[in-house]
């Protein structure tokens, strides 16, 4: 288990006003902090699922430099969160990142920083599509475990399996029924444990999906749109021995990769691969975690 999955830690509760009712963002942290890095889970997530956040936000407190760094750290319910996620878009989940970053704003957070985790490095990608030109612009990102989906459920049904399922969710969209739940039969028990519709299992499949933006097998052309969209400070960190990418995948050279890809000057130094790590950094514990955190504080020290 991850070094800071304490069983009980303070909290403060900000109400806010977004799509999903009711919801509210948890800040960890310093109190009165002037900046707010957001953190966003991946599929089947929620506040407090994943362990290093916390971790984060200790060394907020904990950096020991004579100037403070002056960030918090943000989670909350998307609603997509936890078992929602078969039914939803990224769509649904930049509005409902863009209203608490108008709701961040109002409090008078100067710099925000969004740091997508799995999935939530696809809602970071989505965020900065020019599809959203009306929703409130950030000052940085951070993309740990950029995985692909498609990749890794090509590992896990293989290909017939997957071309199989992918062709019945065209069928189905094409038919008008994208929100028609997927037969277990086509998309089988352990791959996701909750319903899923056919819009968004073509969106995480398909190699044209919505969700597919970090497929190893992209030429730089396709990739290129993508990667161009970021025009502030971007960190990208793949886990060392993440379970959900190919054994076959060079990370540190689709990292090198991807940089390229992007505008002079956005992609950070610091981008790498965390040593050792798994896909949510929890395993083994210790010393991924730290380097992790590490990497996190140097590059927000950058935008204060």
């Amino acid at each position: 288990m991850s070094s800071s999955a304490a069983t009980t830690f303070p909290t403060t509760v900000h109400r806010f006003q977004s799509p999903t009712p009711h919801n509210t963002a948890f800040e960890t942290g310093p109190a009165n902090a002037q900046n707010a890095l957001v953190f966003i889970g991946g599929l089947g997530d929620g506040p407090f699922t994943v362990y290093y956040p916390r971790a984060i936000s200790s060394a907020f407190s904990d950096h020991g430099d004579a100037q403070p760094l002056s960030y918090s750290l943000f989670e909350f319910r998307l609603a997509s969160s936890f078992t929602q996620f078969g039914f939803k878009r990224l769509s649904d989940d930049v509005a409902d990142i863009a209203a608490l970053v108008r709701y961040l704003r109002s409090i008078g957070k100067q710099k925000i920083v969004l740091m997508g985790h799995s999935t939530g490095t696809q809602d970071c990608m989505e965020y900065v599509s020019p599809a959203y030109p009306d929703i409130p612009p950030v000052d940085g990102f951070i993309l740990q475990a950029p995985a692909c989906d498609r990749a890794a459920l090509l590992m896990a049904m293989g290909a017939e399996k997957l071309e199989q399922s992918v062709q019945t969710a065209r069928d189905l969209i094409a038919a008008g029924n994208g929100q028609e739940r997927m037969s277990t039969d086509i998309v089988p028990p352990g791959v996701f444990d909750v319903p899923i519709s056919a819009d968004r299992w073509y969106s995480l499949a398909a190699k044209d999906g919505g969700d597919n933006y970090f497929d190893p097998d992209y030429t730089q052309d396709e990739a290129r749109a993508y990667w161009h969209r970021f025009s502030k400070p971007l960190l990208i960190l793949h886990s060392g021995e993440d379970e959900y990418v190919p054994v076959t995948v060079d990370k540190e050279a689709l990292i090198r990769q991807w940089k390229g890809l992007c505008r002079e000057g956005v992609a950070s130094d610091l981008s790498g691969v965390i040593p050792n790590a798994d896909h949510r950094v929890e395993q083994p514990p210790g010393e991924p975690e730290k380097w992790l955190v590490n990497t996190v504080v140097k590059f927000l020290k950058d935008i204060v």
